[in-house]
C-alpha cells in the first residue's frame, strides 16, 4: 500500500507543471526567507506592539528618529519581497517551463512577467491616467495564479517559441533571428493576457477574489457560539494557504468583536479568564491553541523534519526557516519545503489545527485550563501564546506544549512519506518526463 501511494506521488511530482512549481518555489525560498526574517523585525522588534519591543524596551532607548528609519528600511524590503511576489514566480515559472523543452527561457520569462502585469492591469475613469495595478494579483497571495501564467507562457514557448540559445558565441544576425523568433508568442500571451484583463475589470472577478480570504477570516469571528462554523471556514482558509493564495502573515486575532470585546471585559473586570461569557471563541482557540508556527503548525513539521537523520537539503530548508517560524512567520517554510502544492502534507496541514481546537475546547470545558482573553503582543511564540493570553496560567503553559508535541508524532508519518517520495525524485532529472 505504501509503495503505491510513493508511486501515485512521485508520478504526480513529474507532470511538468508541479515540477515547474517546485523549482520555481525553491528558487523563491530566499527572498521568502529574508522577506520573513524582515517582517520578524518589523512586527517584533520595532512595532510598539511587538514581543521584543516591549521586552527590552526598545522604544526606552532608541531614539524615535532611528525607530522610524529602521521601520522604512526593513518594511521596504517586506514591502517589495512580499508584494511582488508573485512577479518574479510568473517570471521563474515561465523561465523554468520553456527550458525544460530547451526554449528561449530568458524571454519566456519576460513574456511572462508582462503577461502577469496586463492581467493584473487596473482601468481608471481616465486612460491617461498614471498607470496603476491591482496589487493583490502581484503579491503572495496570488502565487497559484501567477504560477499558472508563468507556466502557460512557458508551454507556448514550447510550441511556438525560438529554440533555447547555444553556448555558442552568438552573432548579430543570430540575436536578431532570436529576437523576430520571440514574436509570435509574445504577440499571442499579449492578446491573451489583455482579453483576461478586460474581463477582470468589467466584471466583479476582482473585488471577489480580493476579498476572499479577508471576509473568511472576519466570519470565523462574527458567530462564536457557531464552533462548526468557524471550524469549516478555517478549513476553507488552510485550502487557500496549501493553494498559495493565502497571505504571508501570521494570524491575528480582531479585537472588535463584540465576543472578544466581553471577554477581555469580564477578565479585566474580575481579574480572571475563568468564567469569561465566551470560553469557546474560535478565534482565540486558533491563535492559542492552532498557531505553532503560523497557519498549519508549521513548527510542529519543521521539529519532525530534523528529528529525521540525515543532512538533506529538506533538513538545510527547516534549519533556516526555523527562527522566523518560532515567531509564527512561516511563509519562508510554506514556499522552501514547500507545503504549498504539496499532497503529502493537505491532509495535516488542514485537519490538524482543527484537531488542536476541538481537544483544547474540550480541556476548557473541563475546567482544566481557563480561556484566553488576553491579547498577546505581536510576534510571540506560538507556544507562549495561550500562556500569556491567560495573564500566566501555567496549566494552559504545559497544555500548548503537550499539543506541539502531539502534533510533532502526527506529522512524523507524512514526514517519513515525503522523505521516500524525496529519495525518488532525487534521481529525476530537471524536467525529467514531462508527460507523466
Amino acid at each position: 500500500m505504501q509503495s503505491k501511494v510513493v508511486n501515485s506521488l512521485v508520478r504526480f511530482n513529474r507532470w511538468s507543471f508541479i515540477q515547474a512549481v517546485r523549482h520555481t518555489l525553491m528558487a523563491l525560498f530566499p527572498v521568502t526567507l529574508i522577506g520573513s526574517l524582515a517582517r520578524l523585525v518589523v512586527k517584533s522588534f520595532l512595532d510598539a506592539n511587538g514581543f521584543f519591543y516591549n521586552i527590552f524596551g526598545i522604544g526606552d532607548w532608541l531614539p524615535l528618529s532611528w525607530l522610524r528609519t529602521f521601520q522604512f528600511v526593513f518594511t521596504s524590503v517586506t514591502q517589495i519581497f512580499f508584494n511582488l511576489l508573485a512577479v518574479l514566480a510568473c517570471f521563474v515559472c515561465a523561465y523554468n517551463t520553456a527550458r525544460f523543452y530547451r526554449r528561449d527561457a530568458q524571454m519566456a520569462g519576460v513574456t511572462g512577467v508582462f503577461a502577469l502585469l496586463l492581467v493584473a492591469y487596473r482601468y481608471g475613469r481616465n486612460p491617461q491616467m498614471p498607470i496603476n495595478f491591482h496589487l493583490v494579483l502581484l503579491g503572495g497571495r496570488s502565487l497559484l495564479i501567477a504560477l499558472v501564467i508563468g507556466y502557460g507562457v512557458g508551454q507556448l514557448y514550447r510550441w511556438r517559441g525560438p529554440a533555447q540559445l547555444s553556448d555558442k558565441v552568438m552573432t548579430w544576425q543570430d540575436m536578431r533571428h532570436q529576437a523576430f523568433a520571440s514574436l509570435w508568442p509574445l504577440t499571442i500571451t499579449t492578446m491573451l493576457a489583455m482579453l483576461v484583463s478586460l474581463a477582470i475589470n468589467s466584471g466583479r472577478f476582482y473585488h471577489v477574489y480580493a476579498r476572499t480570504y479577508s471576509s473568511l477570516s472576519a466570519a470565523i469571528n462574527q458567530n462564536p457560539q457557531n464552533g462548526w462554523t468557524s471550524l469549516l471556514l478555517s478549513l476553507a482558509l488552510a485550502v487557500m494557504d496549501w493553494l498559495g493564495l493565502g497571505v504571508p502573515s501570521s494570524y491575528k486575532v480582531p479585537l472588535n468583536t463584540t465576543a472578544y470585546v466581553a471577554n477581555l471585559n469580564y477578565a479585566l473586570a474580575h481579574g480572571s479568564a475563568w468564567h469569561v461569557p465566551y470560553k469557546y471563541l474560535s478565534s482565540t482557540l486558533y491563535n492559542s491553541f492552532a498557531n505553532f508556527g503560523g497557519d498549519g503548525l508549521v513548527l510542529a513539521l519543521l521539529v519532525a523534519i530534523l528529528l529525521f537523520p540525515g543532512n538533506t537539503s529538506l533538513h538545510r530548508v527547516a534549519r533556516w526557516s526555523a527562527l522566523p517560524t518560532v515567531f509564527n512567520f512561516d511563509y519562508c517554510a510554506l514556499v522552501g519545503l514547500p507545503v504549498i502544492l504539496n499532497p503529502v502534507f493537505l491532509v495535516p496541514f488542514m485537519l490538524l489545527p482543527l484537531v488542536n481546537i476541538a481537544i483544547a475546547a474540550g480541556v476548557t470545558a473541563l475546567g482544566l485550563i481557563p480561556a484566553t482573553p488576553y491579547p498577546v503582543l505581536l510576534g510571540t511564540p506560538g507556544p507562549l501564546i495561550g500562556f500569556l493570553a491567560t495573564n500566566g496560567n501555567w496549566g494552559t503553559l504545559v497544555f500548548a506544549l503537550l499539543l506541539l508535541f502531539l502534533d510533532i508524532v502526527l506529522y512524523l508519518p507524512f514526514v517519513r512519506l515525503n522523505f521516500l517520495v524525496e529519495d525518488q525524485l532525487a534521481t529525476v532529472t530537471l524536467g525529467g518526463d514531462h508527460d507523466a
